[in-house]
């Protein structure tokens, strides 16, 4: 009896034993194209045993017959499987669209989700830009990103300078604009502007293809920032564009925009007194009333009476010696501008192999501009590829090149007509000034006066204002841009936790400008041109660990920078006139020309680490450290360190109360770096 009784025991305790014996279930995680997901969280359901797919997706982990997996990453749907004594449990999963839309790039490159970080961040995805077509998609930005503040000039919708200012920091050295990023890659916004002519050639923000980019994030405040280095210490924006994907399909998209553009918004003038400043008409010596070249219109009421305008100076006009009504004209300033045109075509291809992925796309834009005679013409090429080359290690690339032809308005007090609202005649038919060159070569101009006792022209040079046509069409402004910039990257997955990474990234570009200033109007002939010259390169290296304990989360990045800038400037004028009329080179100057040339050089080198730590995915914490060693400063005190933390606490998921969806608090703290430029101590 005592013998079967402990059989039965020993039967039972083996039964036990089994049903809660582990098993090592294996297997590999996939997205919808079949793709591996590296990286991904595996977790048996109600324990702490957890572990991440390597770099082609596999995993392995200890779980009983009847346990349930969970198989969760950031932008896909989790999804829970029962083992049901399986070996082998593969996985596919799906894009959640919702969740994608929480992910956010952040400094590095890293994509974190949004409710993990510790301060101000902002995503605009890439259609939500491109809607309106606007050349310059950072323009696209204004009104729709909490904090940003988008100026630009009068000549911003012909490619002229646009800046991005956060939360409207400003600073008393240098440039208080936000760092632009574009696939990891600082880029250059210098702006190049004519002091001398009033002319705005832009920033090169407007280089970039609006149809390339995917996503826009706006890091806020120096703890989002701090690991871009004191050109970041303003903010930055995070550009990251559009790439193929590997086993995709062949894709091919074509698409083209046209929109119109016209002046608004007018101030509203009086239109009861004409040229003058009282109210009487000066006369010539036969007694004929004539219009004078004042600018002012503060003169006799624009009643009708017969007077001799500007135009009958001329012996050379059809109306010469002519009476005309002295009559308002309400619209000549509206009349001046042109309906504007704007034409965008994009081409884009991607696709990929089983090893490789690949986009190609370019993009055509023109400008007619409002103001006669200015136009605006860009094409952008872009290349975006990956290679894997082996399990472990991946290769890539991003090349951009643009090229910008322009000829652009003179913009200010002088510019093409900008002065008429405040100095002009409100008595003159604007399209009479339309043909103002007549068969001699002689200008017709509006700013002058004749001969009281001849009733012509003697002195054809204005006093304060040229023909606004004359300035459209005479006045030149023209430049040249060509722009590359992107990067080539190496990247090794050692372990499922742990990447390397290696990045040389370049932005260069050359800047031809010309201006014209032609005989007959009232300055000097003239002409002036400009070449700039820039590179900034960076070579960089990151390791990136991330991890996975329970419920904790472990993010740790290290990486160290090589920054290097030059800067070639060449400028020459011609003074006191030209020899030969018409002939626009330096060799034709009157007097010994103007020639000026400037080299910039600098060098920062930096040392960067950041840390990210989670727990149930409502506590978060993060650290930054940054040290930056720069040419620019004094060698016994060139180098320095700035540090950042913040953190974050979903308090909705503690709370638990319906009516409220979400809720976080924040705080941060940081120091940012501040440098100089290129050769500014002693």
């Amino acid at each position: 009896m005592d013998r079967k009784l402990l059989l039965m025991i020993s039967c039972l305790l083996l039964f036990v034993t089994a049903g809660f014996a582990q098993q090592n279930v294996v297997g590999k995680v996939t997205d919808e194209g079949g793709q591996a997901i590296p990286g991904v969280n595996v977790r048996v359901k109600g324990a702490n045993t957890a572990v991440s797919t390597q770099a082609d997706g596999t995993y392995s982990i200890a779980a009983q017959a009847t346990a349930t997996l969970t198989f969760s990453y950031l932008g896909y749907t989790t999804q829970e499987i029962a083992v049901n004594s399986r070996t082998r449990v593969d996985v596919t999963l799906s894009e959640n669209a919702n969740q994608l839309s929480e992910v956010v790039v952040t400094a590095l490159g890293i994509r974190r989700s949004e409710k993990s970080l510790g301060y101000a961040s902002q995503q605009i995805a890439g259609p939500d830009l491109t809607l309106t077509k606007e050349q310059n998609p950072l323009g696209s930005l204004a009104g729709k990103v909490a904090g940003l503040q988008v100026t630009g000039s009068s000549g911003a919708s012909m490619g002229g300078t646009q800046k991005i200012k956060i939360r409207s920091v400003n600073s008393l050295y240098g440039s208080d604009q936000a760092l632009i990023v574009i696939d990891g890659t600082p880029i250059s916004n210098s702006n190049f502007g004519g002091a001398e002519n009033g002319v705005d050639y832009g920033n090169i923000s407007q280089d970039i293809n609006p149809e390339d980019i995917e996503t826009i994030n706006i890091l806020k405040g120096p703890a989002a920032s701090a690991l871009y280095g004191n050109r970041g210490q303003f903010g930055v924006v995070l550009i990251t564009t559009k790439k193929g994907q590997m086993g995709g399909k062949l894709k091919v998209s074509l698409n083209t925009a046209y929109t119109m553009e016209r002046v608004s918004n007018f101030l509203p003038l009086q239109d009861i007194y004409g040229v003058g400043n009282n109210q009487v008409f000066t006369t010539l010596t036969n007694g004929d009333k004539y219009v004078n070249g004042n600018d002012e219109s503060w003169g006799p009421k624009m009643d009708g009476t017969p007077v001799r305008m500007y135009y009958s100076y001329y012996p050379q006009d059809p109306d010469f010696g002519k009476l005309t009504p002295f009559s308002p004209q309400p619209n000549n300033i509206k009349d001046f501008y042109e309906t504007g045109q704007n034409v965008n075509t994009g081409l884009n291809i991607s696709g990929g192999g089983i090893n490789s992925s690949y986009r190609l796309s370019y993009n055509n834009g023109y400008i007619r501009g409002v103001v006669p005679n200015t136009s605006l013409k860009r094409n952008n090429f872009g290349l975006a590829t990956v290679f894997k080359l082996t399990d472990k290690i991946t290769a890539g690339a991003n090349v951009n090149y643009a090229n910008t032809q322009s000829q652009r308005p003179t913009q200010g007090y002088q510019g093409s007509f900008t002065g008429a609202v405040q100095w002009f005649q409100r008595n003159i038919d604007i399209n009479r000034l339309r043909n103002y060159k007549y068969a001699d070569g002689t200008i017709m101009n509006w700013n002058v006066n004749p001969n009281t006792t001849t009733g012509i022209i003697t002195n054809n040079r204005p006093s304060d204002w040229n023909n606004p046509f004359f300035d459209a069409y005479e006045v030149l402004n023209n430049d040249r841009r060509d722009r590359l910039f992107g990067d080539v990257n190496l990247n090794y997955q050692v372990l499922p936790e742990l990447k390397l990474s290696g990045f040389i990234r370049s932005d260069m570009y050359t800047q031809n400008i010309t201006h014209k200033e032609p005989l007959g109007g009232r300055l000097v002939d003239s002409f002036s041109s400009g070449k700039y010259i820039g590179r900034e390169n960076n070579y960089e290296f990151l390791a990136q660990f991330m991890k996975g304990f329970g419920d904790f989360t472990l993010n740790v990045n290290a990486g160290a920078n090589l920054f290097i800038s030059k800067y070639n400037q060449q400028f020459q004028a011609t003074a006191g006139g030209l020899i030969s009329p018409g002939l626009y080179t330096a060799a034709n100057s009157i007097d010994r020309p103007v020639s000026t040339s400037y080299i910039r050089d600098k060098e920062v080198r930096s040392l960067y680490a950041m840390a990210s730590f989670g727990y149930k995915d409502i506590y978060f914490l993060d650290a930054s450290v940054r040290n930056d060693v720069s040419s620019a400063l004094p060698i016994s005190n060139n180098s320095y360190f700035y540090p950042s933390v913040s953190g974050s606490i979903i308090y909705s998921e503690l709370l638990k109360w319906s009516p409220l969806s979400y809720g976080k608090f924040r705080a941060s703290y940081a120091v940012a770096g501040s440098d100089l430029g290129a050769y500014q101590t002693a």
